[in-house]
């Protein structure tokens, strides 16, 4: 907690020596000088602007060579006396001149357009496809597409872009643009630059056009294997309908009839001789227990932080948030590929019902860590949507009042299964026995 953002809160409860004190330990780590990262926000200050614009961006690195190079020839000229020093000075200069001069007048003079992905992932390329279309009258020459900057962004290299040599006035072509996010959020794109580097390569005229985008960034993907749902929920289903795990007490099943095949039916349940006869797949109908087409997915997720103290304005790190979200995301996408529906997402005391996939990683990326003062089940909705869903709940750490809030469900007969991506070594191994009780291993 070392920046202007990490200053303490008051805590109403708390002593007013104990505020004092965790100001004064703030205060004394304070960080004085900006963070590299804060850059972009002093590129907004007049000289610097001049400074990025002329030099930075104006400049290819060969071109920032020749001119350094050429202002200390033309220094040490003096002390040496010669003026073959000082010509090749004037040589490096006038080269620099005549390449920006002859590069103004064949600058950018495109119109854009862009096809955005509108999700993207922490740590990997999020590639965009720009159309460019020449509307001036002479050729383009020499030229790439970058995104402007932006925070939470690593760009490529200027020589990993991807170039085009000519482009014919009133043609068009489609260009390659790629960085990739560094942060889970929603990052908004302002705008692409087109850059010419005619000629030589020395000097790069830009035209900056704005072109908007908004991109949900997830979290980086865990390297995990998310176990079937759909056989996990089978199991707990049978161990409710027979009475085991704390469940209503039930007969047992047993065959009544054959019907249509429906999407998301077992394969086991399948019936070989009447799918014969009908010509069509026919699964079988088990009685003596209530049998629950679980198609439907209701996710919920903690994001309460046991690091992250009333008195915090953000937590120390988000990266086991992230992580936690991730697996949300694997077992989202493993719904949907084994038939489920996944029909709303619950991160606070709300469900939130989701129409389509985008919703749902929109979601996710704009989760905000909460305290651990937050009780897990005040934090979550204390009711369900549905009885005859599948409910799964994300957490990091196993309370009792997590505890609580699942036995009051499965006692009214909903099947609840349980993720624990363990927030801490303490935590590991805190869940109880049961089918229903996965612990995901990092």
């Amino acid at each position: 907690m070392y920046e202007m953002a990490d200053r303490p809160l008051r805590v109403a409860d708390e002593s007013n020596y104990l505020h004092w004190w965790r100001m004064a330990r703030w205060f004394a780590n304070l960080r004085l000088v900006p963070r590299w990262s804060s850059r972009y926000e002093i590129a907004s200050k007049p000289l610097t602007r001049v400074y990025r614009r002329f030099f930075y961006d104006g400049l290819t690195r060969s071109g920032k060579i020749i001119l350094v190079c050429s202002l200390l020839i033309f220094l040490l000229s003096y002390s040496a006396d010669s003026d073959f020093l000082l010509l090749t000075a004037a040589v490096g200069i006038s080269l620099l001149l005549w390449s920006a001069l002859l590069g103004f007048f064949y600058r950018p003079r495109v119109s854009v357009q862009r096809q955005t992905p509108k999700t993207a992932v922490v740590g990997q390329p999020l590639i965009s496809q720009i159309r460019v279309s020449n509307e001036a009258s002479h050729g383009l020459y020499n030229f790439s597409v970058r995104e402007l900057v932006v925070p939470a962004g690593r760009w490529p290299r200027e020589w990993q872009r991807p170039h085009r040599m000519t482009l014919a006035p009133g043609q068009h072509t489609t260009l390659t643009v790629s960085f990739e996010p560094q942060k889970r959020g929603v990052l908004s794109l302002s705008g692409l630059a087109v850059q010419s580097y005619f000629p030589f390569f020395l000097s790069r005229h830009s035209q900056r056009l704005e072109d908007t985008a908004e991109v949900y960034v997830l979290p980086p993907g865990l390297k995990v294997a998310v176990p079937s749902l759909r056989h996990i929920a089978e199991q707990a289903s049978k161990r409710m309908a027979q009475g085991s795990d704390n469940a209503r007490q039930g007969a047992a099943l047993e065959y009544a009839y054959s019907r249509q095949y429906q999407t998301g039916d077992s394969l086991r349940r399948l019936d070989h001789r009447a799918s014969s006869r009908r010509g069509e797949p026919m699964s079988k109908v088990f009685e003596g227990a209530d049998e629950i087409r679980r198609d439907k997915v209701y996710l919920l997720v903690d994001l309460t932080l046991a690091d992250f103290e009333p008195w915090q304005r953000r937590p120390r790190n988000e990266e086991v948030l992230d992580e936690r979200l991730a697996l949300a995301v694997e077992i989202g996408l493993s719904a949907q590929n084994e038939g489920f529906t996944l029909a709303a997402l619950a991160t606070s005391e709300q469900w939130q019902p989701i129409e389509n996939l985008l919703e749902f990683y929109q979601q996710i990326a704009t989760c905000k860590p909460r305290r651990r003062s937050a009780p897990t089940g005040k934090s979550l909705p204390d009711t369900v949507i549905a009885d005859d869903g599948l409910y799964i709940l994300v957490i990091g750490r196993w309370q009792d009042d997590t505890r609580q809030l699942v036995e009051r469900w499965q006692q009214a007969g909903v099947l609840v299964l349980v993720f624990l991506l363990a927030e801490s070594e303490a935590e590991s191994g805190s869940l109880p026995s049961g089918g229903q009780y996965i612990e995901v291993q990092r």
